[in-house]
């Protein structure tokens, strides 16, 4: 376990896809949601494809017509678009938007498949030395249990993959955005961190973008680069295929691959999906690019430009009013949840003050039958007295 509340980045052999090292929720769409939401989740983007065949590419008229009649109030969606997926994406900030958005069965009178981006409402942490004996369910149970946490999924880490050979280490994913610094685990209290991964790299072309049993490029030496078997490599000097340094593919040096740790880094804060997060990371290497470059050409032109105290006036005024608009948009947020959390308790109280009520009316039904039998049973015979 971890011994302080700071990002984790282990690299480990693999973990499980095996039933008896793999536990996941069966939790309903919408129920995974509302969990979520009440750990901060503020964001949910939710894909929908057909149960068979594809979707329609409609016009975005189309599927807000469409929408209008599913939806209490459609104006509370963010953004919907078709993905090159061939699904239908729909994002909102709402939380009871998004549950009726992940109760529709069908778009256009297609029946639908409905799931949501699961990296953007959980958080993963990694515990070490749980007992191999321990089943995955018996450890969810007894976690749920002591802790104010929903959990997602639960795999174990192994040492042989081709075995499915179990490790102590397990990589648990709760619903949420709101990680604790710690949970409590058969009676004793062990500190947690977030889990990022660590770069995973083909062993065939050595990419970072795909894991070797779905490569389909020809097999690259590690040594030199060329579409050749390390084997039979002859290269005197070696070449990076990936930055093409001195070094080999696999060098834990290689820029490339502190390019990715930064990437998977940035993926998890950011809680992005794998294609999402490929862009924006690329967009903003390139922003930052662009801006260092424009300072180092300012700074060789003219080295004596100062901001005035009108121009910093207006850059701090700017920061605080996009400080302001985010925290009012938090508690707007907060206030939301509070109130649904609210209604659900009111409404709860409700119904047993109605079960009460009910309970009671029988109650005295009841008093007043057996009253009444009793003022109309006659009375006994006397005998009579000498």
């Amino acid at each position: 376990m971890s011994t302080a509340h700071t990002l984790q980045n282990i690299e480990m052999e693999d973990w499980a896809s095996h039933s008896k090292n793999l536990f996941r929720s069966k939790l309903a769409l919408h129920d995974q949601i509302i969990c979520a939401a009440q750990n901060s989740a503020h964001k949910f983007n939710i894909f929908f494809q057909a149960a068979s065949g594809n979707l329609p590419q409609l016009y975005p008229k189309q599927l807000k017509d469409n929408l209008t009649v599913k939806l209490r109030n459609v104006k509370l969606i963010d953004h919907i678009q078709f993905t090159r997926q061939n699904r239908l994406l729909i994002s909102t900030e709402y939380l009871e938007t998004a549950i009726e958005i992940s109760n529709i069965k069908a778009i256009m009178g297609i029946p639908t498949v409905c799931s949501v981006i699961s990296e953007q409402i959980t958080s993963r942490f990694l515990l070490r030395n749980v007992p191999l004996e321990t089943s995955l369910q018996e450890l969810t149970d007894e976690l749920e249990a002591e802790n104010t946490i929903k959990i997602h999924e639960a795999r174990c880490f192994l040492s042989d993959k081709s075995r499915n050979i179990a490790t102590e280490n397990v990589l648990v994913t709760t619903y949420g955005t709101n990680l604790p610094q710690h949970i409590k685990l058969w009676l004793t209290r062990q500190e947690i961190s977030l889990f990022i991964d660590k770069p995973r790299q083909c062993r065939k072309c050595f990419s970072f973008s795909h894991p070797t049993s779905k490569c389909k490029n020809e097999s690259i030496c590690e040594i030199c680069g060329e579409q050749h078997n390390i084997q039979s490599c002859t290269s005197p000097t070696m070449n990076c295929i990936l930055c093409k340094g001195p070094h080999k593919a696999t060098d834990l040096k290689c820029p490339k691959r502190e390019e990715e740790r930064k990437f998977l880094k940035f993926k998890c804060l950011n809680r992005l999906s794998f294609i999402d997060a490929r862009r924006k990371f690329q967009i903003d290497k390139k922003s930052y690019s662009s801006v260092v470059l424009t300072s180092h050409n300012d700074l060789a032109q003219d080295k004596t430009q100062y901001v005035t105290k009108e121009e910093l006036t207006q850059i701090l005024n700017q920061q605080m009013l996009e400080q302001k608009s985010m925290f009012m948009e938090m508690i707007n947020s907060q206030a939301l949840l509070f109130q649904q959390t609210m209604d659900k308790y009111n409404e709860h109280i409700m119904k047993n003050i109605s079960c009460i009520t009910l309970a009671l009316k029988n109650i005295t039904e009841e008093t007043l039958k057996q009253n009444g039998n009793e003022v109309k049973r006659p009375p006994k015979s006397q005998k009579n007295q000498v």
